[in-house]
């Protein structure tokens, strides 16, 4: 027996008024939107974009800058200056594909993409983490 019947069978045995049955009714008719269950928010972690560059002289650079940051610079050609900018690192004869680094950030890569040891001693190492 469906919902409707019953009640009208409810109003016939008593139990229930005519108003409470009417507004029982109307109820049934209008459609029910259950509220979306809550999501648990997502947690946007920031990715970092790594550098890190040792010459044989004992020049350093620590670079760690937020991806989205670097990926910007990358865009627009600076993805080298972000790096040996205003340093004496410029001297280093290692050359990075930074189009392929690019590529690497883009399909959304992680960990080390560039590890490099020359026999001079030149270390460079870029990660993302």
């Amino acid at each position: 027996m469906n919902e409707k019947m019953k009640i009208l069978e409810m109003v016939e045995n008593g139990q229930i008024s005519p108003e409470e049955a009417s507004k029982l009714l109307k109820a049934l008719d209008t459609p029910f939107h259950s509220a979306p269950a809550p999501r648990a928010p997502k947690q946007q972690t920031l990715r970092m974009f790594k550098v890190y560059v040792l010459s044989h002289d004992g020049d350093k650079v620590n670079v760690q800058i937020p991806l989205e940051f670097a990926k910007m610079a990358m865009a627009k050609g600076a993805g080298k200056n972000i790096v040996f900018n205003n340093s004496k690192l410029g001297k280093l004869d290692i050359d990075l594909d930074w189009d392929m680094i690019q590529d690497l950030i883009a399909q959304g890569a992680t960990g080390n993409l560039v590890d490099i040891e020359t026999n001079d001693g030149d270390v460079v190492k870029i990660s993302i983490e």
